[in-house]
């Protein structure tokens, strides 16, 4: 073997798994951003507000004004109802996040206890990225691996597992996505939640509406799971985003500390 050789196979070698098996992986995710109309489909509704609801197995809702500013991603929320998350506080509760900072007022008056500000943290920059997850797929800092097909009703769906580079994001969560090769959405997807240090997957599946060429993931569920989505028990999470408008003319300042 000549010396060139040897040290062009080292130089491989020595490159992360995901570079061998980007190229297809990235192809597939590609197909999935171009079917919900890509980053600049969603940059052009220029901002939305919608109805969430979020409903424990045990009947128990979270229900909250959402709104997003999708240039900067600075999220607001006001709650009319806190049972699943939030029980214990006594108020009404507007939540915000800048693109910066996270903050909370209840009933008004800006809130410092650390639980209620980490949890707005954690909802203001979750429930922005389930809105738009497909469309953030493409996103720079992100990692794909093809994980090969696996057939499910009749539907041979391809797998392509999506990490995140370290730095990017608060934590580096796993998704695994089912890529419908007839439709290019992803009808369900494992994924983590290390920010609650959870390393065993919960499995989401996805319903879909388009709007003005947008498709968003407007009916949601999910359960823990193995790593071969196989449900473990029936209690299913719901999440759906009813009442959707775009193009509302929200200011960013409506989203600094106490605004809106």
């Amino acid at each position: 073997m000549s010396r060139f050789i040897a040290m062009t196979l080292i130089a491989l070698l020595s490159q992360p798994l995901f570079a061998f098996q980007d190229t297809d992986a990235k192809a597939w995710i590609d197909k999935v951003v171009a079917r919900v109309g890509g980053m600049d489909g969603l940059h052009r509704l220029k901002d939305v507000q919608y109805t969430y609801i979020y409903q424990l197995p045990n009947g128990k809702q979270d229900v909250s004004i959402e709104r997003y500013i999708f240039d900067g991603e600075a999220s607001w929320a006001e709650y009319t109802k806190g049972d699943a998350t939030m029980p214990e506080t006594k108020g009404k509760v507007v939540q915000g996040y800048d693109g910066k900072t996270a903050w909370a007022t209840i009933d008004g008056q800006l809130s410092s206890d650390e639980k209620v500000v980490k949890r707005a943290d954690f909802l203001r920059k979750t429930n922005y990225y389930w809105f738009a997850m497909m469309h953030k797929l493409g996103d720079p800092g992100l990692q794909y691996k093809s994980k090969g097909t696996k057939t499910l009703e009749g539907i041979p769906y391809q797998l392509v597992e999506v990490g995140f580079e370290n730095g990017v994001g608060d934590v580096q969560d796993t998704y695994l996505l089912y890529i419908n090769p007839f439709t290019h959405l992803v009808d369900q997807f494992l994924f983590t939640v290390m920010d609650f240090d959870r390393k065993e997957p919960l499995l989401m599946r996805v319903d879909y509406e388009t709007f003005e060429g947008v498709t968003l993931p407007t009916m949601r569920r999910y359960i823990p799971s193995n790593w071969e989505a196989e449900p473990q028990g029936d209690g299913w999470v719901l999440e759906v985003m009813q009442d959707i408008t775009f193009n509302n003319g929200f200011k960013k300042t409506d989203f600094s500390k106490g605004g809106g």
